[in-house]
């Protein structure tokens, strides 16, 4: 197994998650995993190099001594352990650190103790039509998760992990999806559609013995969608009372009145998790489709919001921001007069307040709403993550998609945002790590390039980083922000005479939107600081968005002491970043 005990207490190796008693205590990530590394050598003697190669790697691009010795002081902090008198991590001065803590070990057919949460895995539901669009078994999946979270969550634990190979799932397989994902449970199943019936078959499986607890099979005509996900989510929920959790309940969601408007929403979200313009646009013809069939569809609303939020961003580049804005709002509203516990809505006015609205503590207060009402919404935390790295709480930014991985250990997204993190807290060794993982996961996701051509330029490996730049364009051919970000590569190469040809490009879809702060990101790179200002001014003045990219991207370091830069970061709410 993959949790260590060790006095009061336990560490899962797999997530990094310390606990003292059973209760949550603060360990960043980094030191967590020096301590697994000390754990799993204890009583021996582990050097400093050792620690190094085991952690950092051989290509380290910060400082380790001062990494190492931070995170020693972070692991004696939150054990309560003394220096002078160890009760866990001993060190042996020139030598290195010994591990004295008494580890207690526990046979993996051992009952979960009650302080231990049961851990479900969710496997994607398999669409046995195998069509193209498999939008529906993904938002039963997505349902699936979302219901869960909300059993007793204290207790319980949703990961979303990968569709098993085979349908007749051995033994081995099971015990390899139990060890790494550290599953009590997996749930998995399967959708079959027809014009008037939908079959969905079920099977819960415990891990612990390689049992099926139970495996069903459900005929529904497709009048009765909207009930589908409750039901599946209410068997499992009576078979875990059997086990552990008496209390177990699931709370009900409201749906549209009409099937085919819920249908229609679920193609529209599975677009929208796509995030290119083309993608966009789709998913806002479902959404208007799903009104259309019901005027009353509050998350059909959400999801509109979703879309002008997007649509305003440099990200997606198809509307002005202030009109986006206001589409947004507009959309939004409706969604949380009609139901205000629809949690992608709160997610949306997080969004928006971060960045459109430069509203800090309403962001917190937005996207804190978001996961109480829906703890598994791993949007929230990769939008609440970015707000965090925008006001400079790296580490409550990493947490947070650490959180995320927790729920969605192999997508791709999730280890990019988890790299992204790490890369604006100035871990570029860590960030690199985990956009190459999201590209082994998705070699076609073109922001996966895209920010590990950014970290490479951080480096100033800049040959490096213009070619897995150009990889991000011939994966989305002029996408304003790829060809930003190579603009300011070319730069950081010296190359001004390509990157000025390169910001033309950029400007030529102003007609559009606004890439203000893309351009001033290359100003800054070529040192040209009177037109950067400019960009800057213009920015703020008509929501270039996210603006606070020029807070986070490395190009404007040379700039946070100028008092000019002060102004800027007052204007937009960050005057707490200034440097004297």
């Amino acid at each position: 197994m993959s949790v260590v005990r060790f006095g009061d207490f336990e560490l899962d190796k797999e997530t990094f998650e310390l606990r003292k008693n059973g209760q949550a205590t603060r360990l960043q990530h980094q030191p967590a995993r020096v301590l697994a590394f000390l754990l799993d050598h204890r009583g021996s003697l582990v050097t400093r190099e050792q620690i190094r190669l085991a952690i950092w790697g051989e290509e380290t691009f910060v400082d380790f001594e001062q990494g190492l010795n931070f995170c020693i002081r972070q692991i004696r902090l939150a054990l309560n352990d003394q220096a002078e008198n160890p009760t866990y991590i001993e060190t042996l001065p020139r030598l290195g650190y010994r591990c004295v803590a008494k580890i207690e070990t526990r046979a993996d057919s051992e009952q979960p103790s009650a302080k231990k949460r049961l851990r479900i895995g969710i496997a994607p539901f398999e669409d046995l039509a195998r069509s193209a669009e498999d939008y529906f078994s993904a938002g039963l999946s997505e349902d699936m998760i979302s219901a869960l979270s909300r059993i007793e969550p204290g207790q319980l634990r949703v990961t979303a992990v990968p569709r098993p190979v085979s349908s007749d799932l051995s033994a081995e397989e099971l015990a390899r999806l139990q060890r790494r994902f550290d599953l009590d449970y997996l749930l998995r199943g399967s959708v079959r559609r027809s014009a008037d019936k939908i079959r969905i078959t079920a099977q819960l499986h415990d891990l612990r013995d390689k049992s099926v607890l139970w495996s069903e099979t459900h005929d529904f005509k497709s009048a009765d969608l909207l009930g589908i996900q409750e039901e599946v989510a209410q068997r499992v929920s009576r078979s875990l009372a059997l086990e552990i959790l008496p209390s177990a309940t699931v709370g009900s969601r409201r749906y549209a009145r009409s099937a085919a408007a819920y249908d229609a929403y679920l193609r529209g979200r599975f677009f929208w998790h796509k995030m290119t313009p083309v993608a966009i646009e789709r998913s806002m013809v479902y959404f208007n489709e799903a009104l259309s069939l019901d005027s009353r569809f509050a998350p059909a609303y959400a999801g509109l919001a979703d879309c002008y939020a997007q649509m305003g961003s440099i990200r997606v580049g198809q509307m002005k921001p202030l009109e986006a804005l206001a589409k947004s709002r507009a959309h939004l509203q409706k969604a949380l007069d009609l139901d205000e516990t629809v949690s992608e809505a709160h997610c949306t006015l997080g969004l928006l307040k971060s960045w459109y609205d430069w509203d800090w503590n309403g962001a917190e207060n937005a996207f804190r709403s978001a996961l109480g009402l829906d703890s598994s919404l791993v949007t929230a935390l990769i939008w609440q993550s970015l707000s965090f790295a925008a006001v400079g709480r790296n580490q409550e930014a990493i947490a947070s998609m650490q959180r995320a991985r927790e729920i969605e250990p192999v997508s791709p997204v999730i280890h990019l945002y988890l790299g992204m993190a790490h890369l604006w807290a100035g871990q570029l060794d860590l960030a690199i790590r985990q956009m190459q993982q999201s590209i082994e996961l998705d070699p076609g996701y073109y922001r996966a390039y895209m920010f590990l051509g950014r970290s490479l330029s951080c480096l100033e490996q800049h040959e490096e980083a213009i070619a897995t730049l150009d990889k991000a364009l011939s994966l989305v051919p002029e996408h304003i922000e790829v060809i930003g970000y190579l603009a300011s590569a070319l730069a950081g190469k010296g190359d001004r005479e390509g990157a000025l040809r390169i910001v033309e490009r950029v400007q030529a879809a102003g007609n559009r939107t606004e890439p203000a702060v893309l351009i001033a990101t290359v100003y800054a790179h070529l040192g040209m600081a009177k037109e950067m200002y400019q960009c800057l001014e213009q920015a703020v003045a008509v929501k270039s968005t996210p603006i606070y990219a020029a807070v986070i991207n490395f190009e404007f370091a040379p700039y946070f002491r100028e008092r000019r830069f002060h102004s800027f970061l007052d204007s937009i709410g960050l005057s707490h970043l200034a440097r004297p």
